[in-house]
């Protein structure tokens, strides 16, 4: 039954999309007899009509006449008609790709496109990008990268070669995100305040200087892809940090970011632990930096 109260609480109505417990029960007797032919060997879909219970049932105010598996056909054709699912799908999919609170102009506009077209996922997603809320100055790079979402995205950006991923899981783990560990069927949260704390952002600031810097077990990272250059003691970091913030972040760098970096390289509290000022491992100490920024954390 717990499957079936997901059905509407997770992936259409919403948790207050109007259903009572009688619906959820009524839902669960309608599926019964839907189930996986060899699970434990990849097995597909197959309907058993030995499980399946007989008998008229009532899902939201819609009477189901028995009818086996078309049953449950019907019922998925009536979640996916209510205005709740259009609501529901519909800010979940704005939430991803606009904010972790969009505009609710913006789900209204999909909301209504969702119904008009019948659930047509293409045209709710085109109603989105076509909206003047996503093209929004405020909604640009206006997500943060979950822990996981940022460690990918640093080995992408640095074009970083993996030997041992074993390491890497073990970040994702202390960032609180290890891989496959979330038991409930909602998943990880990607919402901001759950992952963006202090501690939080000292843990990815390391990992970055440790993945730059190629302090990171069983993974490598040649700086020479980034810079189309070998990096040579003496050369002008400034043109190297220039060159990287276009590489890591296509330039969108705040002035402010620009100018710590440019303090902890040139300036007298450069970090001694990671190289001395003269050598090129400098350059690999601002790739980290950058990684560890503001504007690299968001996506």
């Amino acid at each position: 039954m717990a499957r079936r109260c997901e059905l509407m609480e997770l992936h259409t109505l919403g948790v207050n999309g109007g259903y009572t417990q009688q619906d959820v029960t009524q839902v669960a007797r309608v599926f019964t007899g839907w189930t996986i032919d060899e699970p434990r060997q990849g097995g597909g879909f197959i309907y058993r009509p030995r499980l399946h219970e007989p008998g008229e049932k009532v899902v939201l105010g819609h009477k189901i006449r028995e009818g086996g598996e078309n049953e449950g056909t019907q019922v998925l054709e009536i979640l996916a008609r209510q205005p709740s699912t259009a609501r529901f799908v519909s800010t979940e999919l704005a939430q991803r790709f606009v904010s972790d609170a969009p505009p609710p102009s913006l789900v209204n506009a999909m909301s209504k496109t969702f119904l008009k077209t019948d659930g047509d996922i293409r045209a709710v997603l085109e109603t989105m990008f076509r909206s003047p809320e996503f093209w929004a100055p405020e909604a640009y790079r206006a997500r943060v990268k979950t822990p996981f979402e940022f460690v990918v995205s640093s080995l992408r950006a640095t074009q970083a070669e993996i030997a041992d991923p074993q390491p890497l899981l073990g970040v994702l783990n202390k960032m609180g995100m290890p891989l496959y560990g979330m038991q409930p069927p909602t998943g990880y949260s990607t919402q901001a305040d759950v992952w963006v704390n202090s501690a939080a952002l000292l843990d990815r600031m390391n990992f970055g200087l440790a993945l730059a810097t190629n302090r990171l077990p069983g993974t490598s990272l040649n700086l020479a892809q980034l810079l189309d250059r070998e990096p040579v003691a003496g050369a002008d970091p400034y043109q190297a940090q220039l060159q990287l913030e276009q590489t890591l972040v296509a330039g969108y760098i705040s002035k402010q970011t620009h100018q710590a970096i440019e303090e902890r390289i040139i300036g007298p509290q450069a970090m001694p632990q990671f190289a001395d000022l003269s050598h090129p491992a400098n350059v690999n100490v601002i790739a980290g930096l950058l990684l560890g920024s503001p504007e690299f954390q968001r996506k």
